[in-house]
């Protein structure tokens, strides 16, 4: 029986080219948001930058954190079909994008899945399986529909006692952004950001290069999958099942539950999504719930977005815009 192993979705960087940097890098990393951050920038500001990129990081993790009694989070969860709650514009913003994410895919993405991910508790309760009458009875509190946003006002809702956000697949992100915002305010033009294997940079590295990352494999703890050279791109996120998992009598339970059935999706063990300035705004675990064909599919309505999907059986999918720009290790 294996424990619980928590794993980042690292994206293991390299660096494109054999030439050395010809600036020196401030590097800070810290442990939020349940996962290691590292920032590098390049700069005169770079270190008092980066310090207030992290700053952006703890502001959204202490807004979000559902684990947090004191969180705006759980406050709204606490007051779930009891009224509506003025929100941080932020969480507002959050909440919004979400539910435009949940339409687009046909609510294979819901925020509201809070109170099933409370009943599994991967990485939480060890290794625990609810029983299937526990799931059904918390499924109709899953409907990202119940959530009321006044973004004019920033009040939010939910409609249903017993209902629970859970921002775990867009916190992460948005805090990303935030802290990019900061970067760029104090004028830096060379910087990544290495959220858990979410990753942002901004430029090409000082040398002028593209930065360039490799992927790690989800089946083997210390290989790569693919490298990726970052050279139309500068937005990477992952979504896999082998970040808090445990394995039970030969089966994998990963953390990330399809908010229809209540369990976990089967078909793919990991995607990467790539773009350019967050602005697709879409999920990678939204894509890892819907599966490969559909979701394939939502990744057809943001042209220019791409995707590498590793399928449990093995497979590997690479979407065109990318083939010039990855390669797959053997």
């Amino acid at each position: 029986m294996k424990k619980i192993r928590i794993l980042a979705v690292l994206l293991v960087i390299t660096m494109a080219g054999s030439g050395c940097s010809p600036a020196k890098p401030y590097k800070e990393t810290q442990f939020l948001m349940d996962t290691v951050i590292e920032i590098t920038a390049y700069g005169p500001n770079a270190g008092e930058a980066v310090k207030d990129a992290f700053a952006e990081f703890k502001r959204i993790q202490k807004l979000s954190d559902k684990f947090d009694p004191s969180s705006q989070v759980s406050q709204i969860n606490r007051l779930a079909g009891m009224g509506k709650m003025a929100v941080d514009p932020d969480v507002a913003l959050m909440i919004d994008r979400s539910a435009k994410m949940s339409q687009l895919s046909a609510g294979k993405f819901d925020i509201t899945i809070g109170a099933l991910t409370g009943l599994w508790g991967v990485g939480q309760k060890g290794e625990y399986i609810p029983a299937k009458q526990d799931i059904s009875q918390v499924l109709p509190l899953v409907d990202y529909r119940q959530i009321e946003v006044d973004s004019a006002n920033n009040n939010v809702s939910l409609s249903k006692p017993g209902m629970a956000l859970d921002l775990g697949g867009i916190a992460k992100r948005y805090a990303i952004e935030k802290a990019l915002e900061k970067l760029h305010s104090h004028s830096i033009r060379s910087a990544l950001i290495n959220a858990g294997g979410d990753i942002s940079v901004i430029g090409n590295k000082p040398d002028g290069t593209p930065w360039r990352i490799g992927l790690q494999h989800p089946r083997k703890e210390e290989g790569l999958l693919a490298r990726i050279t970052l050279d139309k791109w500068n937005t990477v996120e992952t979504s896999g099942d082998y970040q808090r998992y445990f394995i039970k009598e030969g089966v994998r339970y990963a953390h990330i539950l399809d908010p229809h059935t209540g369990i976990q999706p089967s078909e793919i063990a990991s995607v990467t999504v790539i773009s350019k300035d967050n602005s697709a705004d879409i999920r990678s675990s939204a894509v890892f719930v819907l599966g490969i064909n559909k979701g394939l599919e939502l990744l057809a309505q943001f042209p220019g977005t791409e995707a590498i999907i590793v399928a449990t059986d093995g497979r590997i999918i690479v979407t065109p815009g990318l083939s010039n720009s990855v390669e797959i290790e053997k």
